[in-house]
């Protein structure tokens, strides 16, 4: 039989065994006891924050720090320290002496019964707050652009009782454009055509109307679309004013003001308020121009050559660049009659000017300054008073009583061929 010496016989391992042999791993190290604070008592709570706060930094939070976390921490020690009942209180929580002023690192292993040796210990176990998760986000886990808590979205705003005004006054810059209109009805005023009276919300204000706010005259141009967010009817309003400014102005606005104000006033015409169509609503200028072309091709058709055209800004900007623009023949022009209209719609004006005059539209090609060929459609190739008997016929809505002799390039008056 084999027999095994004594060294060769396996020894029995005993608990000192175990603990006395190097422990490379740290498996026997373990963190002393902690003594927790009971489910709602708040001082202890508060204290054990700032216990872990000692544990982390090895000393007590400081009052003046740049750390704001650390200040509330601190002010709430001083709280705690201050007051006797809460010392005698939490005195079992104190294990580091805070609240009796011994910071030392002894006092941890005074605290408790055993010796254990130092441990560093892992913050993650420190965790209080949502400020401790985020400041221990190693991997940038956490990491991401938060949303501003602070900005409201799809939170109804509660609407406003009384709307404001949106804008101030301004120069008006195409007041030329509605002088005359203040001018009609300043001398209506005189004359006792139109008349004033105390503006009240059943007047209502439309387009084309004239009032008195603030001791000024003003005149409704336009009247946007309404605007639901407002419970009432609204919508936004373009106002000029007699002095030259202009202003946009919600309809709520102008009406509240008119009724606010003492001398709030609107313009009637024979005890009836001035509606859009009875009021001369000035829409541009028409003008005839000559040309001073040098072309030869241009030259047979001298000197009844001209350009009928229309434009709502002035003639002089409308013609400033007339050496490059096609329009004008690419050459200076003279303005040889020009009158302001109201109430006139562009096109059919238009209309009526080319059926007139399309016998007389000057129809050949020419060959601008970039070398491309063109065809000008708006000159015409007529006596200068025969324009301008087109032009006064149409504006005074008479042009359907005359006609064009193709013959002589004149406009005659249609025969009264009696009764039919």
């Amino acid at each position: 039989m084999l027999r095994l010496s004594p060294l060769q016989v396996r020894q029995k391992v005993t608990i000192d065994d175990i603990f006395s042999e190097p422990d490379d791993l740290g498996l026997l190290v373990v963190e002393p006891l902690k003594i927790y604070s009971p489910t709602g008592n708040l001082p202890a709570s508060r204290l054990e924050e700032i216990n872990a706060f000692y544990v982390v930094h090895g000393r007590p939070p400081l009052p003046d720090s740049e750390e704001f976390k650390e200040t509330l921490l601190a002010q709430r020690l001083r709280v705690l320290k201050d007051n006797k009942q809460y010392r005698e209180m939490l005195q079992p929580f104190d294990i580091h002496g805070l609240l009796a002023g011994e910071n030392n690192e002894n006092t941890l292993a005074s605290s408790v019964s055993f010796s254990v040796p130092p441990v560093e210990v892992d913050r993650s176990e420190l965790v209080t707050s949502l400020d401790d998760i985020f400041a221990d986000d190693d991997d940038g886990l956490l990491s991401f652009a938060e949303p501003d808590i602070f900005t409201l979205k799809h939170v109804p705003i509660e609407k406003k009782t009384q709307p404001d005004e949106i804008a101030k006054r301004q120069p008006c810059p195409d007041f030329y454009r509605f002088s005359p209109l203040f001018e009609t009805i300043q001398n209506g005023l005189k004359t006792g055509t139109f008349s004033f009276v105390r503006f009240r919300h059943e007047l209502k204000i439309h387009e084309g109307d004239f009032f008195i706010l603030n001791g000024v005259m003003g005149y409704v141009d336009k009247v946007g679309e309404r605007l639901e967010e407002y419970g009432p009817w609204n919508a936004r309003l373009h106002l000029v004013f007699e002095n030259g400014t202009e202003m946009n102005m919600l309809f709520l606005s102008l009406t509240h003001g008119l009724v606010r104000d003492t001398e709030g006033r609107k313009v009637v015409l024979n005890g009836q308020s001035i509606r859009p169509d009875e009021a001369p609503v000035p829409t541009g200028y028409v003008y005839v121009l000559a040309t001073h072309s040098d072309q030869l091709a241009l030259q047979r058709f001298k000197p009844d050559l001209y350009k009928i055209g229309f434009t709502e800004g002035t003639i002089e900007e409308r013609i400033k660049h007339a050496e490059k623009d096609k329009t004008f023949l690419e050459a200076p022009v003279r303005i040889v009659m020009t009158t302001q209209c109201f109430n006139i719609n562009t096109h059919k004006f238009e209309t009526l000017i080319h059926g007139f005059l399309g016998k007389q539209r000057l129809n050949i090609t020419l060959r601008g300054l970039d070398g491309q060929t063109y065809h000008p459609r708006e000159w015409f190739h007529a006596p200068l008073a025969t324009v301008l008997s087109v032009i006064k016929y149409i504006l005074d809505g008479t042009i359907s009583q005359y006609r064009m002799d193709n013959t002589t390039g004149k406009i005659v008056a249609k025969k009264d061929t009696g009764h039919s």
